[in-house]
């Protein structure tokens, strides 16, 4: 299974000792980064979770293809970011349910 992490130095930096291939990209290629890795064999895309919106058209994409690889993981890096992904999490949520979800 392969890992990807991607993002600046600092954070993927960290996934490498853990032997995960890393991926520089800044808000202006990440796209393009992402596209090159979606066409290898990667299992698993670890990404800071500032990127959730700049990534969703992508994985809804690769949704609809009926892609279940690769799995994007987001984690928290700066306080102004957290919470994108559960805030995203809850709406596909309460749409899927027909009911708003509130936690």
């Amino acid at each position: 299974m392969k890992i990807a992490a991607v993002g600046d130095p600092a954070f993927i930096s960290v996934f490498e000792l853990l032997g995960a291939e890393g991926f520089e990209a800044s808000n202006d290629d990440l796209l393009s980064v992402l596209r090159k890795i979606v066409e290898e064999d990667y299992a698993l895309v670890v990404l800071p979770e500032k990127y959730v919106e700049a990534t969703r058209i992508l994985r809804e994409q690769l949704a609809r293809e009926g892609r279940v690889t690769p799995l994007f993981a987001f984690l928290p890096t700066e306080p102004a970011s957290r919470g994108a992904r559960v805030e995203e999490l809850r709406k596909l949520i309460s749409l899927a349910i027909g009911a708003e979800l509130k936690l």
